[in-house]
């Protein structure tokens, strides 16, 4: 984290930014307030016009983001995403920000696709159409035709963008540790990790070829999925400030909302909530961003497609987030208020919680307020805003992963309930969340916690001994004294005896389920059967021992 502005720019950049929040009587907040009685400079940057000054605080707020520009705009964007970190009323409010300003000259992107492309734009493109069909704060796309006769889109990043991104985002990182040093209640959110946190998602979102990477795993995921469509990118045609990627047939999914066809518009929902679950919880690597700007629809052949757009920002589920989504929606569902939380704290949200029955009754309390709801009538934008707040009430950091997964259903309900106000979405996540929750019943399943959990078990083991030394010298130099009675020398014996057991029995366990995995996984016929039988056997042998261990052990 910065602790200083770089340049005079900056200074002029910070200084512009703070009459603008005053301007709007932001200083009505108490964080603002604080921070002006510990800097008193701020005072005098005060405007004189309140106009405004009827406004509620989530409106000048949105207004203030609006009237900086680009990188607040995105700024508010991802606060409306943390209802961990602020009020209901500000992520209603910020959500309306809109990534859309108006586009730049065509002259300037001329240079700009002839500069990163090496070549005169007629030496490339037959037909590009000079007005762009969308504009973004970081960049505005043409529509255009490839001397071949490909139809493509062509996003061209604004000039200068990234300068001014990078410079407001040192100032925001700037201002997040003015805010954490002199507002002591903000250190549980920790500003600072939050402002680097955005600063690195921005600076992914600049480099047009990471983009390029994400739409081709987008592509190749679903290459095979009949009605979902994701452009090809051109590389040749690509750099870090350009991209070109084949044109996808439709519109904006929004522009359905309205059409009189229902049954068009219910098939359109269900194809599109179902690719999401499919992103999610079968690909683990979805759009973060899908509002309907980046999803497009159109009838082929008579049947409805899906496009997706956009993949600056996407979002990442591991095997073990896809598990834990899983269980937890079980346990939502299965209104257990005691295992939820059981679940939480082996994901490692929970340390200590003041207390427990309070933080029960606050969950117990939501899943009861939306589990008598029908299906197709769950507000999962409501139940994850609740639920996130009687997680923070409670004092339950959520990984950012969650967040971003939450709100990224948001928005896919949103769309698809404008589509189709009946949809059932828990039933079509159904048998996604039903396979998740079979395959931890799976040997493959044991098998894939063993191998993980192997690897740190081995290094325990190997340095084991040289911990054990270390203890030792320590002991030697402290000049620790210990005192053992004759007596119980023969129980430490027998001990020591029954370990060294017990330790080469667990080794030859981890021998048999290794050896058991390797055939398994083989499949090979061989003169006295199928591998994949042997390791089944070497599993039941394993089991054996195992229960030998652990009544070993209990001296059963």
């Amino acid at each position: 984290m910065l602790n200083f502005l770089e340049t005079p720019a900056d200074i002029q950049r910070f200084l512009e930014i703070m009459r603008v929040f005053l301007r709007y009587g932001w200083e009505g907040s108490s964080e603002v307030a604080q921070m002006k009685e510990r800097f008193p400079f701020l005072s005098r940057l005060e405007g004189i016009s309140r106009e405004e000054e009827k406004l509620t605080g989530p409106v000048k707020l949105r207004k203030i983001f609006e009237e900086l520009g680009p990188t607040f705009i995105k700024f508010g964007q991802m606060l409306s995403t943390r209802p961990d970190l602020i009020k209901e009323e500000y992520v209603v409010e910020l959500r309306k920000l809109q990534d859309e300003v108006p586009p730049f000259d065509f002259v300037e992107a001329r240079h700009i696709i002839q500069q990163q492309l090496g070549k005169p734009l007629e030496k490339i493109f037959r037909q590009f159409d000079e007005k762009p069909v969308a504009a973004a704060s970081i960049g505005q796309v043409h529509y255009a035709e490839l001397l071949n006769g490909k139809k493509v889109a062509v996003k061209v990043q604004r000039p200068d963008i990234e300068h001014i991104i990078q410079e407001d985002l040192r100032i925001i990182q700037f201002i997040a540790g003015l805010v954490e040093k002199s507002i002591k209640e903000t250190k549980y959110y920790n500003p600072v990790s939050i402002a680097q946190d955005f600063a690195e998602t921005m600076v992914k979102e600049l480099d047009y070829n990471r983009e390029a990477k994400n739409a081709e795993i987008f592509r190749k995921n679903f290459q095979h999925e009949e009605g979902i469509i994701v452009p090809a990118v051109l590389w040749e045609h690509t750099t870090g400030k350009v991209l070109t990627l084949e044109r996808v047939p439709g519109e904006k999914i929004s522009n359905f909302y309205s059409n009189k066809n229902a049954e068009l518009k219910k098939k359109l929902a269900e194809l599109y909530i179902d690719c999401f679950f499919k992103q999610m919880l079968v690909y683990g690597f979805f759009q973060a961003d899908p509002h309907p700007a980046n999803i497009f629809a159109a009838v082929q052949k008579g049947k409805p497609v899906i496009s997706l757009l956009d993949f600056g920002m996407v979002g990442r589920v591991d095997y073990e987030l896809k598990d834990n989504f899983a269980t937890t929606i079980v346990l939502i569902f299965d209104k257990n208020a005691k295992g939820l939380m059981r679940q939480l704290k082996a994901l490692g949200m929970i340390d200590r919680i003041e207390d427990e029955q309070t933080f029960l009754n606050d969950i117990a309390e939501i899943i009861d307020y939306f589990y008598d709801f029908d299906l197709n009538r769950i507000d999962f934008n409501g139940f994850g805003n609740a639920f996130i707040r009687a997680l923070v009430k409670n004092k339950v950091r959520v990984p950012r992963q969650y967040l971003l997964l939450i709100r990224s259903l948001m928005i896919a309900q949103d769309s698809v309930q404008k589509l189709y106000p009946n949809i059932n979405i828990i039933e079509i996540a159904k048998p996604y969340i039903g396979k998740i929750m079979e395959e931890k019943a799976n040997p493959a399943y044991l098998l894939r916690s063993f191998r993980e959990n192997y690897f740190e078990m081995s290094r325990f083991l190997k340095e084991l001994p040289e911990s054990i030394m270390h203890i030792v010298k320590k002991m030697e130099e402290e000049d620790f004294k210990v005192s053992l009675e004759a007596k119980t020398l023969d129980g430490l014996s027998s001990s020591l005896s029954r370990s060294s057991s017990t330790l080469s029995t667990s080794i030859i366990l981890a021998a048999v389920i290794m050896a058991s995995t390797a055939l398994l996984t083989a499949k090979i016929d061989t003169v006295i059967g199928n591998t994949a039988d042997l390791g089944a056997i070497g599993f039941v042998a394993a089991m054996a021992i195992a229960l030998f261990v652990v009544l070993k052990l209990l001296r059963i």
